[in-house]
């Protein structure tokens, strides 16, 4: 290689070693960047609520009025018909077009989701891309509008709280605690420089070189778009404010001072960029405010106006998304989007899932918080008529724990699992029913009302089956855990500041006992949540399903050819792993579901090599925190997995007939004579097919098993049981039926080189054949091996077979023996023997090997998904 090549090379590898390292700094930057933000604002919140009392801060929400209530939905509304113009403007910016539905929905849903998780470059970004990209506008563009339309805003900002400095220093300079004339020299300095801006811009948008890179390439906006948007960006700030105007005392404060301080506090919030600048804002207007507004009235206005400026939205959006999954409101929903131009309503479906999961997560925060202050003294003496003392306490406590539990169920919803769906309806059902108790938290049981209608809306969704906690957690996710953690425990220092703390406070059980059923709660919240957040970080790995290699799959193939089991030939499926000793002279077939290593039947190969190959997957197993099992195991290995530590259980009996012994004499083989002078009355003939010609006849045995599946309204399974899959059924034969010489029904079968005993394959028949067909097809298949000198066929195995009950069984085995007994509606168990005895063959016990004890039932419902198709 010459010399400048190889420096080139170097150089390329070590800017990628540079880049990943830089990436693996930042997930821990951006989390701990957060929590110090968030340290902060707890200590600057401390310092400004000194003279802020709770119960004032609740009065005051509660005595606002309906009108005022409605002039802030009402001054929401307004704002977000200014951030669908925003939007406008920006596609125009790009020169593309949506349809008007799309356009309302993308911005609407968009804004909404930024507003609450912050970072709405991002989190919006997503929304607009599911959103526009019906209509072509692709992530680039996003990109690029989304860059307009923030930094339009932040100088739309600049320029409000510049005008104010200019036209109201006098007023502001209290506020502020600047002098008059330096905000007069600020203000008329931005306003300079914002107009000079405006001016240079041209009248078309002109491209800029890319800096670098061709992703950075972005366009100078035309003067008229950048108006249009600052003025439409200035309506979305007057609108917003106006939303806090509203449920604010202002008496002693003007609209255009307001509106200044509120235009600096947004800017703020948006250099923090914290989740909707939450605290950076709040502080800043408390700061501002707090010598003409009491800071309980500021507190309680803040409040109100991020339940209805930022919450009523998103839960809007999440019902809206959520309306496509109904059935009952999909198809007018559907038809009436459709009338206003929305395409890709499938995909704007998709962002159920999204929203769901931050309506979760808050709603799990609002849980936690709640937990920390203390409830209405006139409902807790209404419930003390009606409940006992201690269902009072413990719904306080539950309820934490449920809301700290729910903030991790978030995170599976993201993931669009079916079990943490299914844990958030039990929360949230449960906890409607422990807010009620706990002091009649109507608001809070209303919140819940909502999550469990938009969990039920949206339940097709959510399908993928998952272990939830098998997920991983990121540091972000688990950093906003803490977030929400450390400002419930601020809200109970807040809330009982009254209150002097003693050890006794622990230990104090009483209806009046706020404060000690308050400090339970968030202890048990706080402990609860550090549980769980150090069983995700300290967990291992669970490891990955590898499809294997082609010359991994070579090597078993050699393997599988010069042993004599012929059941080991499901290793070639290509649907498992493989874990080979050193020599790679044996191997183990594997897969994963969830926590469950499964390896299917005994080790393949010499078997001295066996105990080490056992050996080495329950480790492998155990390292990754998984249970290591083995199933379909022999009676003759049973002390090899007994050595390794597992428990045994007995899954059935494979049916084995003695080719040397099989014939069709006697009276017990006189239902196979009939079934073969029945088949050669109605047209039946066999042909046999070898390897060499099995790849002639694939289309033929495709169609025969497509048939069949369509007909049962089923898939191909996997793991234990074979499929049709064209590499797999080339390496084996099989025997064709045919009717007056259309194909009927087949048979494949498994052998090695030692000819020794062959097992049944892929066995698949028409929908229309005769009931007679797969005993004369199976009747041939054995005297055709008889005849070539094989020793056994595997007819497969009787689930429950043998189960027999006995005064000294198991648990599992008498369990196993009802099933066998009652379970036929469900599973035709006594069938499948009874076909298998036709054959008179030897049963022979077949068992699972697995970790633990009461896990082995999950390790079974994993190797029933495992059968089905399922990986993980």
């Amino acid at each position: 290689m010459p010399h400048s090549q190889s420096s080139r090379l170097m150089r390329v590898a070590a800017a990628l070693k540079r880049r990943a390292e830089a990436l693996h700094l930042q997930r821990f930057v951006a989390p701990a960047f957060a929590l110090g933000i968030g340290a902060l604002l707890l200590v600057v919140f401390q310092h400004l609520s000194q003279s802020v009392d709770y119960r004032s801060v609740i009065r005051h929400l509660w005595n606002l009025t309906p009108s005022e209530w409605m002039g802030a939905v009402g001054a929401t509304a307004l704002s977000f018909v200014a951030l669908v113009g925003r939007d406008a403007v920006g596609l125009r910016y790009l020169g593309a077009r949506v349809p008007r539905g799309a356009l309302w929905v993308g911005a609407i849903a968009g804004s909404a989701l930024g507003n609450v998780t912050g970072f709405g470059a991002l989190t919006g970004g997503a929304v607009r891309c599911r959103v526009y990209g019906g209509s072509g506008v692709n992530a680039a563009q996003i990109g690029r509008m989304t860059v307009f339309t923030s930094a339009t805003l932040a100088f739309a900002l600049t320029l409000m709280t510049a005008l104010g400095m200019a036209g109201a220093a006098g007023t502001l300079s209290g506020m502020l605690h600047l002098a008059p004339e330096k905000l007069r020299w600020i203000g008329g300095a931005l306003l300079a420089f914002g107009a000079a801006l405006i001016v240079a811009c041209p009248t078309k948008s002109r491209e800029i070189e890319p800096f670098g890179r061709a992703w950075l390439r972005f366009a100078v906006p035309a003067r008229r778009d950048l108006v249009a948007q600052l003025l439409l960006a200035a309506l979305d700030v007057v609108g917003a404010g106006l939303a806090l105007w509203s449920v604010m005392p202002h008496a002693q404060v003007a609209l255009i001072d307001f509106l200044t301080v509120y235009s600096a506090a947004m800017l703020l919030g948006l250099i923090g960029h914290t989740p909707g600048g939450i605290g950076v804002f709040e502080a800043a207007m408390v700061f501002a405010l707090g010598s003409a507004v009491p800071g309980s009235q500021v507190l309680a206005a803040l409040l109100a106006y991020r339940a209805i400026y930022f919450g009523a939205p998103l839960i809007l959006s999440a019902a809206l998304l959520a309306a496509f999954e109904g059935r009952a409101l999909a198809r007018p929903l559907g038809v009436r989007l459709a009338d206003v131009g929305v395409r890709g309503a499938s995909g704007v479906s998709q962002l159920a899932p999204l929203f769901l999961a931050v309506v979760t997560f808050v709603t799990g925060g609002m849980l936690v918080i709640s937990g920390a202050t203390p409830a209405f003294t006139h409902r807790i003496a209404l419930l003390q008529t009606v409940l006992p003392l201690w269902v009072l306490e413990s719904s306080q406590l539950l309820g934490s724990l449920f809301g700290v539990l729910l903030l991790f169920v978030a995170r599976g919803l993201l993931r669009r699992l079916d079990a943490a769906w299914w844990l958030a309806l039990m929360i949230a059902v449960t906890n409607f029913v422990l807010s009620l108790a706990k002091g009649l938290a109507f608001v809070e049981a209303g919140m819940l009302c909502v999550l469990i209608v938009l969990l039920f809306a949206t339940r097709h969704r959510f399908n993928r089956r998952s272990s939830l906690f098998a997920e991983p957690f990121t540091t972000g996710w688990l950093t906003s855990v803490g977030c929400v953690i450390a400002l419930a425990v601020w809200v109970l220092l807040f809330a009982f500041r009254d209150v002097q703390y003693s050890h006794n406070l622990w230990w104090q059980f009483a209806f009046d006992g706020r404060a000690p059923r308050a400090l339970r709660a968030t202890l048990g919240a706080s402990m609860f949540a550090a549980a769980l957040a150090a069983r995700q970080l300290l967990r291992p790995a669970a490891g990955r399903f590898v499809m294997p290699a082609s010359e991994d799959l070579a090597e078993a193939a050699r393997i599988v050819r010069a042993q004599e089991r012929s059941d080991a030939g499901l290793a070639l499926m290509g649907d498992k792993s493989f874990l080979f000793t050193a020599g790679r002279n044996a191997f183990l077939m594997y897969a994963k579901r969830g926590r469950t290593w499964a390896a299917l039947h005994d080790p393949v190969g010499p078997r001295e090599e066996w105990p080490a190959l056992v050996r080495e997957f329950v480790a492998l197993a155990h390292a990754h925190g998984g249970r290591a099992a083995f199933y379909q195991v022999r009676a003759d290995a049973l002390p090899l997995y007994l050595d390794a530590g597992l428990t045994l259980m007995k899954l059935g009996e494979e049916a084995r007939v003695m080719l040397g012994e099989f014939d069709l004499k006697g009276s017990q083989r006189a239902h196979l004579r009939y079934a073969l002078k029945r088949g050669e009355r109605d047209g039946f003939t066999i042909e046999h097919i070898d390897g060499a010609q099995m790849d002639a006849h694939l289309p033929t045995l495709r169609a025969i098993s497509d048939a069949w599946l369509d007909s049962r309204d089923a898939r191909e399974k996997s793991f234990s049981v074979a499929a049709f899959d064209d590499d797999y059924l080339a390496a084996q034969s099989a025997l064709l039926v045919r009717q007056h010489g259309e194909p009927l029904a087949f048979v494949t079968f498994m052998t090695t080189d030692l000819n020794t005993e062959a097992t049944v394959g892929v066995m698949r028949h028409l929908p229309d054949a005769s009931s007679y067909t797969m005993e004369y097809l199976f009747t041939q298949l054995a005297l055709h091996l008889k005849a070539a000198g094989y020793e056994t066929l595997s007819l497969g195995m009787a689930p429950l077979s043998g189960m027999g009950a006995t005064p000294l069984a198991s648990p599992w085995h008498r369990l196993a023996g009802l099933i066998w007994r009652f379970g036929g509606r469900f599973y035709n168990f006594r069938g499948l023997r009874g076909f298998k005895n036709k054959f008179s063959p030897r049963w022979e016990p077949r068992y699972l090997a697995a970790s633990g004890s009461i896990s082995v039932f999950i390790t079974l419902a994993d190797l029933s998904l495992l059968a089905g198709g399922s990986r993980s």
